[in-house]
């Protein structure tokens, strides 16, 4: 091989390496500005929610969430923008969690409403029925005034008990977002049903 010839050999090498480090250039490039625009959504994404929490926590009358500062940089651009993408699609999720507990009552927001006024009207019930038993038990009708005052008690006691109820509703069953002309629903025959029967299951208790 002469001298030329060698000449021409390492040209091509030099053209061969500064192609591959062009080729590596652009490969870099491009991946580079793909990251950018990765962390460009993901910033909009961010600012996007954020604005969300600010917007629904002001409509909830409560104050937006303390937001914690930014974690250190892991050192790979790669897996930073992956642990963004995971983090914001975990924000996703619990700002949608927390748009549908907004619109539900704070006190047991994921039960049915016949649920929730159920154990309500059930808990006056119970202490109805056990007031009914004490005046039973104490309260001795020894003529007709007296009678006519136990059994106003006995019947006064499941009023009270319902109107209790449905006045403990009106406050519990309230969603912190939401027309406040909508109407409740209170369940009125259970109500009725679940303190009425109190008299009876007194009177039942009371002469067992």
């Amino acid at each position: 091989m002469t001298a030329f010839d060698d000449y021409l050999a390492q040209l091509r090498r030099l053209d061969e390496a500064r192609r591959s480090a062009d080729e590596a250039a652009a490969r870099t490039a491009t991946a580079t500005e793909s990251l950018g625009q990765r962390a460009a959504r993901l910033a909009e994404q961010a600012a996007a929610q954020r604005a969300a929490v600010d917007e629904l926590a002001g409509a909830a009358r409560t104050a937006p969430p303390h937001r914690a500062p930014a974690p250190p940089p892991l050192g790979d651009p790669v897996a930073e923008i992956d642990a963004a993408e995971t983090e914001l699609r975990s924000a996703a999720t619990q700002l949608e969690e927390a748009r549908f507990l907004a619109h539900r009552p704070p006190w047991l927001p994921r039960w049915r409403s016949d649920e929730r006024n159920g154990l309500i009207y059930g808990a006056f019930a119970a202490v109805c029925v056990v007031a009914q038993l004490l005046v039973l038990r104490t309260f001795r009708a020894d003529d007709i005034g007296a009678a006519i005052m136990l059994g106003a008690l006995l019947i006064a006691a499941p009023l009270a008990a319902f109107c209790l109820g449905w006045l403990t509703i009106g406050v519990a069953a309230r969603p912190r977002i939401g027309d406040e002309s909508a109407r409740l629903e209170r369940n009125f025959r259970l109500g009725l049903v679940l303190c009425g029967s109190t008299l009876l299951v007194a009177c039942m208790g009371f002469f067992s």
